[in-house]
């Protein structure tokens, strides 16, 4: 029998293993409705992730030139991701597999990027362009993270264009058998190794070869032959017009016998098509609470109905961007952004940003061309948008869990900064981190807004003034509901009916109530109301 001592130690040890569960290196994965579950815990896994290119010409991870990949993957996780979406071409692996990573950049001519890693990753050089990979793998698992292993095109190149040969199968660069044979070398290389927690069938199908029937015979065989090659790894199935559409799937669910191991993808970015509205400018053109609240109906319409329902699968938008070198600027990217992180927030999706990378060794002929899209600045050290972890801190929290007993209440956010609502000192409200102890309840339209764990309810003071926590609880001042077509605005209406709204305050972090911007569906009204965007957002976490 343990000594009390033993017995003691062996609590702390169990209670200490439960606590650190939630960011271990999870494997293997499986699913649970919407929800993707760590086999091993029975708690959910959700996957933030990074895209890492290494699809292109050099079949190599980019960005070994600029720093060791320890290095590279230490501010990976550094800011908060737990995974990688880690791309590379069907051809690495059936044509090109035992040369070298040194004899393909020899063909290259750009001794200059081969220079960088000889200084930062010299025996990578050496190594076939599979062992590379293995290399990069391996280190994202001794640092904790888990891989999506991407095939994003068969022939290396940059994409996606519908006249590059990559699109369908039956294009010149798409050959089905190919196809399908490179993603089982791939499975079954991988087999065993607890980093690669899943593996995507093909990113983004386009062009004019493009049919549903197609795709159900090939997607059906290629998930097959990984789940054969690899049963423990999670595949992830894309649709057609560049992972955009799945709706096909309500008529037509895909029927393959994976066990719990089917997941699909969807990518979504300001230029996707938003019914007969295909340009980006839309976001600065349009009423911005309509384009929002379009955009929205378009992605549930397209992909995010496979998230609902007694037949739900998870969905993961493994793509996803905005231009970081224009920070907060008001531009189509943040507005864009900003709309879509209310979205993920809100259903508290797993999601993967394009990109990692802050640059390319050879891209579209153009040697080492920026990444503006990167999280990373182009010398991989360091982050190109200073206020990104802000930006995206709720997002890469998980606020939902299956198999916790916690009841659900709301986090207050502002989709703008990214940040959360906090009571301060003062009983006012501000903006602040989003690990707030901080939580709300709120019963429906023109109900109070109760702080949680008090007897206190949000107050509306008046035009201009902090918003702050009272007592009084069943004033009008006390009564809140989310308006405008996005809903994400939350508005107090006096007895006159004059609206209200909770505002950032622009030179401070502040919270004030001032007229509501832009709540009508008015085709006039082009300010942009996204300092007035609060939304509650549910959690049992």
């Amino acid at each position: 029998m343990l000594s009390k001592s033993s017995q003691s130690l062996l609590a702390l040890i169990v209670s200490l293993s439960a606590l650190f569960a939630s960011f271990s290196n999870a494997y293997p994965l499986s699913t649970r409705n919407r929800w993707i579950i760590d086999d091993a815990t029975g708690q959910r896994a959700k996957l933030v992730c990074a895209n890492w290119a290494g699809h292109l010409q050099p079949m190599l991870p980019e960005g070994l030139d600029k720093q060791p990949v320890k290095n590279i993957v230490g501010q990976i996780v550094k800011h908060r991701f737990n995974c990688v979406r880690l791309t590379y071409a069907i051809y690495m692996w059936t044509r090109y597999g035992h040369h070298s990573v040194g004899q393909t950049l020899s063909t290259l001519d750009i001794p200059a990027i081969v220079e960088g890693i000889a200084k930062y990753n010299p025996s990578v050089l050496n190594m076939t362009h599979i062992q590379a990979f293995e290399h990069v793998v391996h280190e994202l698992g001794a640092q904790n993270v888990k891989v999506l292993f991407d095939n994003h095109v068969s022939e290396p190149k940059w994409c996606c264009g519908d006249d590059d040969g990559n699109g369908f199968f039956g294009d010149r660069h798409f050959d089905a058998q190919e196809w399908i044979h490179g993603l089982t070398l791939a499975a079954k290389q991988f087999n065993g190794n607890s980093a690669v927690v899943a593996m995507s069938l093909r990113n983004e199908l386009h062009g004019p070869l493009q049919n549903e029937p197609d795709w159900y015979t090939y997607v059906s065989q290629a998930a097959t032959a990984i789940h054969k090659a690899n049963p423990n790894v999670l595949v992830v199935v894309s649709g057609l017009n560049f992972d955009t559409e799945l709706q096909f799937l309500k008529e037509k669910p895909l029927k393959v016998s994976l066990g719990k191991k089917l997941v699909f993808e969807a990518h979504w970015y300001s230029w996707t098509g938003i019914g007969r509205l295909r340009q980006q400018e839309i976001w600065n053109k349009q009423p911005l609470n309509r384009i929002c609240a379009y955009s929205i109906r378009a992605i549930d319409q397209r992909a995010g109905f496979l998230t609902m329902g007694k037949n739900a699968v998870p969905l993961i938008f493994t793509e996803f961007g905005f231009d970081q070198t224009q920070g907060t600027s008001d531009n189509s990217h943040n507005r864009f952004v900003t709309c879509f992180q209310s979205y993920l927030v809100g259903r508290d999706m797993d999601w993967g940003i394009w990109a990692l990378q802050g640059g390319y060794y050879l891209r579209e002929e153009i040697v080492s061309l920026e990444e503006t899209f990167g999280v990373l600045d182009a010398s991989f050290s360091q982050l190109r948008y200073p206020q990104f972890t802000d930006k995206f801190q709720l997002l890469q929290r998980k606020n939902q869990d299956p198999s916790s007993k916690l009841p659900y209440q709301s986090i207050m956010y502002h989709p703008q900064s990214g940040q959360c609502v906090q009571v301060n000192a003062k009983d006012e409200l501000e903006l602040g981190s989003c690990e707030t102890k901080n939580r709300w309840i709120h019963k429906g339209n023109g109900a109070e807004l109760l702080l949680s764990g008090t007897n206190k309810c949000l107050h509306a003071a008046g035009e201009g003034k902090p918003a702050l926590v009272r007592g009084d609880c069943k004033s009008n001042k006390s009564s809140w509901k989310p308006v405008s077509l996005t809903k994400l605005h939350l508005a107090n209406f006096e007895e006159h009916g004059r609206g209200l709204c909770l505002q950032k305050d622009l030179n401070s972090s502040s919270i004030v109530t001032v007229k509501c911007i832009c709540i009508t569906d008015d085709s006039s009204c082009l300010d942009n109301p996204q300092s007035q965007w609060f939304q509650l957002v549910f959690t049992n976490v």
